[in-house]
């Protein structure tokens, strides 16, 4: 069952794979007078500090509970746990790192929430988040990269393999987790390229599109001539470095020879060409 909220009472919900430009999002709809993120649908539900807890709670009760959220490792998480989450974030953002499921997009529709899917070039994502995980000891994967190099830390996240208490997913299978969100029926689909705007190195047209869209999905009180893109980008730490093209930023030759080759089978289905 599919429930439609009426305006101004949905859950928001923002997923997409880290450093896509999550923030970038919620900043945009912060400005449409949207409060949030709380209450991320992510791995970090079950890992990191306190997991003991986490897991007490969040925990499914049985398999007909259960729902993957899990993109770079597994994470079974309550049903229950999800549905409620939701529906105290009436009006509200609710943040995502989230694989893809019909289990997870149901319990989602089921609440009304308004989905929205934040896409980056898949190639600046690994550079970006090497460079952020690197520098995050409150991330649960932080252990494990902290004491390697940028190369060999975006080369972890490209291959994928064990680390403390996780498998981390070869970067090509988080793409093929993430990927559904990008398909599913009224998911609107942003682009960070798009949303960064003039300030970030984008187009201000582009960027005004983006809003526009976003506008029309959530349903806002605040009228769209009160927003101002320049709020936008910029302003915390998440982001505020953010830029396109990052990966060519990169001067190992067989890095980036392994990234292409490796990545080109998925760059058009994202929106991004070889």
């Amino acid at each position: 069952m599919t429930r439609t909220a009426p305006d101004g009472t949905a859950c928001i919900f923002v997923t997409g794979i880290w450093k896509s430009g999550n923030h970038l999002v919620y900043s945009a709809l912060n400005e449409l007078g949207i409060e949030g993120p709380f209450n991320g649908i992510s791995a970090h539900l079950l890992f990191g500090k306190h997991q003991w807890l986490k897991r007490i709670l969040r925990r499914p009760r049985g398999q007909s509970d259960a729902v993957q959220v899990g993109l770079e490792t597994d994470a079974l998480v309550s049903r229950k746990y999800i549905a409620a989450s939701a529906g105290k974030l009436s009006g509200k953002i609710m943040g995502g790192h989230a694989a893809h499921t019909p289990e997870l997009e149901g319990v989602l529709r089921e609440a009304g929430a308004r989905m929205i899917c934040i896409r980056r070039d898949p190639r600046d994502i690994l550079v970006s988040f090497a460079d952020w995980i690197g520098s995050r000891p409150d991330f649960y994967m932080h252990r494990d990269f902290a004491q390697l190099s940028r190369d060999a830390r975006i080369a972890r996240l490209l291959r994928g393999g064990p680390g403390t208490g996780y498998t981390l997913y070869p970067f090509t299978t988080v793409l093929d987790r993430a990927y559904g969100w990008r398909t599913a029926p009224d998911v609107l689909q942003a682009s960070f390229e798009e949303l960064i705007g003039a300030q970030g190195g984008g187009d201000a047209a582009a960027q005004q599109g983006m809003v526009d869209a976003l506008h029309a999905h959530t349903r806002p009180v605040k009228p769209l001539s009160e927003v101002k893109l320049d709020n936008i980008y910029g302003g915390t730490l998440t982001f505020n470095k953010g830029r396109s093209k990052r990966s060519k930023e990169l001067d190992n030759a067989e890095l980036v020879a392994e990234i292409n080759e490796t990545l080109a089978p998925h760059l058009a289905r994202w929106g991004y060409e070889d």
